[in-house]
């Protein structure tokens, strides 16, 4: 919730307000969205004029879906003369200077920022479900990490909200320590240092410094919580001027995991250490890197002055975010992973490997039904082939559907997989009719050859749109 004076002091001097209601300062806006179909009533309307779409042209539907006014570049014609434009030179300045003043009106909130190159999205909701037992926690609206989406979220904020816990995405250098100019963390969480985006960072020494700038932005009284296990987030203990709250399976880790246990696809059990204590947890998300997740989250709890049992209870009820290791019906009767929202080489190796070690039954066969990965640049063919080798071992049949998709196969043929298990559906990414028939292609492939007792996993990056194939599957 946020106000027209949010609005007008973050823009000061740079906001005009045309319409014929009387202009009330402390008029409130329940959130704001730049999707008019997102809009409900009391909300404000952001008009973004991209490089395809102009949000302008969609305030007549956000005024009918029942939004308060619009933040507008220029004045837009024909709308209600009681509905609020606010006029402003470059609307995502102004969405970021609102935000900004709107976080500096309430400083008693924590706020929690969450980065890295996988998992941020799960691991956001692992602590804000841990948190949230303990006070009213705001938490980043699926994956809105970008320089919308965060400021987005952050006009989401309620005077009650003790904790927000806030993800945020980079694509270059810089990034992250911009986005801290609109609202800075109190706690930092790095939750790993992948291959993301390789293309815009060129190197994963350079991605490591990206998400370094979390923990840099850090006051002394701050708190960095950091992956112990991953040595380029342990290396980031440097950098920072605020105290550490480590957390891994290595024994120095503060918040540690032993005696991890049970069903890797459908969670694991662990024992939760903490200082002199401990607890045995059950989880209910896949693969060790939910264990990761896990901890993070404890210790996220800890740092909150949370008991243990209270913390094993909030993450005793996760359950897979959506696409990030569901568990579903596949073809003839067999289980599906769908792990499809988005991919890169450790992703995919992770979910992979939680697939292999889950108890199955005798004639099961592991498939791995991979879209390409995008933003890796000149570092795309390499990426595939690699992740392509490293699956030889953990499965035994895979279908690589897209462009670049072919370096799986190569590398996993390479590797010694038998050809006949590895099969390439070619399709340019640019044309969405031989996508889709790609896709129906490796479906009926499927829907032949899977069978009751296999393992189906189902991984891609987001553009590939992996979702068409889920129907196509279950249909």
């Amino acid at each position: 919730m946020f106000t027209l004076d949010d609005i007008l002091q973050g823009n000061a001097g740079n906001a005009r307000v045309v319409s014929s209601s009387p202009l009330d300062p402390q008029l409130a806006f329940r959130s704001a969205h730049h999707d008019s179909r997102q809009i409900e009533p009391g909300d404000l309307f952001v008009a973004i004029k991209g490089a395809r779409v102009d949000g302008h042209r969609f305030t007549a539907t956000a005024a009918q879906n029942g939004a308060l006014g619009v933040l507008c570049s220029t004045e837009i014609p024909d709308l209600p003369s009681a509905f609020f434009q606010i006029v402003v030179p470059d609307v995502v300045e102004a969405l970021h200077a609102t935000a900004r003043a709107r976080v500096q009106r309430q400083p008693t909130t924590i706020y929690i920022g969450i980065t890295g190159s996988n998992g941020k999205t799960s691991t956001k909701e692992a602590v804000a479900a841990v948190l949230d037992r303990l006070a009213p926690t705001l938490k980043t609206l699926a994956s809105y990490n970008t320089e919308i989406g965060y400021p987005l979220t952050l006009l989401r904020l309620e005077p009650q909200h003790r904790f927000a816990v806030l993800e945020m995405g980079a694509q270059w250098v810089g990034e992250l320590a911009w986005l801290c100019t609109i609202a800075a963390p109190d706690w930092s969480i790095i939750t790993n240092v992948g291959t993301s985006h390789l293309e815009y960072f060129g190197s994963q020494e350079r991605i490591a410094l990206a998400k370094s700038e979390l923990v840099q932005a850090l006051k002394p009284e701050g708190l960095a919580i950091l992956n112990y296990d991953d040595p380029r987030v342990r290396a980031m203990q440097e950098k920072s001027q605020a105290p550490i709250l480590s957390y891994g399976t290595a024994e120095d880790a503060l918040v540690r995991a032993t005696t991890i246990a049970g069903d890797p696809l459908r969670g694991h059990s662990f024992t939760l250490h903490y200082l002199d204590q401990q607890i045995t947890i059950q989880l209910h998300i896949p693969g060790e890197h939910g264990v990761t997740i896990a901890l993070a989250a404890a210790a996220a709890g800890i740092a909150a002055g949370m008991p243990l049992i209270e913390i094993r209870d909030a993450l005793e009820g996760l359950t897979a975010y959506k696409r990030r290791g569901e568990i579903k019906s596949g073809p003839n009767g067999s289980t599906l992973i769908d792990d499809s929202y988005n991919a890169n080489r450790q992703s995919i190796l992770a979910i992979a490997q939680a697939m292999h070690t889950t108890q199955s039954e005798s004639d099961c066969q592991r498939w791995a039904i991979l879209g390409d990965i995008l933003e890796l640049g000149d570092y795309s063919h390499e990426e595939h082939r690699l992740t392509g080798t490293a699956l030889v071992p953990l499965v035994d049949q895979i279908v690589a559907i897209g462009a670049e998709a072919r370096f799986y196969v190569e590398g996993a043929i390479a590797a010694g997989m038998p050809a006949e298990r590895a099969h390439y559906f070619a399709a340019s990414l640019d044309d969405t009719a031989a996508l889709e028939a790609a896709k129906q292609a490796a479906a009926t492939l499927l829907k032949a050859q899977v069978k009751q007792h296999d393992l189906v996993l189902l991984k891609a990056s987001l553009g590939i749109g992996m979702d068409t194939l889920l129907q196509m599957l279950q249909s």
